[in-house]
């Protein structure tokens, strides 16, 4: 009996910020096209900026999935919501 090699399955976590966010996409974009599973994990909002990338993979049945986690604004000592560098009111707020 042979046995198939276990599906490779790579879990992103793109630093919440544009410039990271956008590779990190056509990264998942180029694996699951060579099918691998992939998960990308951020916060709703940042989400939200790729749901018509998600949803047009999800339809077309390629390996991508989407876990969303709070972003703990609080604890990180930033304004409520802020979940992505590009919304803080300076680069100094992120430090």
């Amino acid at each position: 009996m042979v046995s198939e090699a276990p599906q490779l399955h790579l879990v992103l976590f793109p630093l919440m910020a544009p410039g990271h966010m956008i590779p990190m996409m056509d990264i998942a974009k180029i694996l699951v096209h060579r099918n691998v599973i992939v998960t990308v994990v951020t916060t709703p909002h940042n989400a939200a900026r790729f749901t018509s990338i998600f949803d047009r993979y999800i339809e077309s049945r390629f390996p991508i999935r989407l876990i969303q986690l709070q972003f703990p604004c609080e604890e990180a000592g930033v304004p409520d919501g802020f979940e992505n560098l590009d919304m803080l009111p300076s680069l100094g707020t992120a430090v």
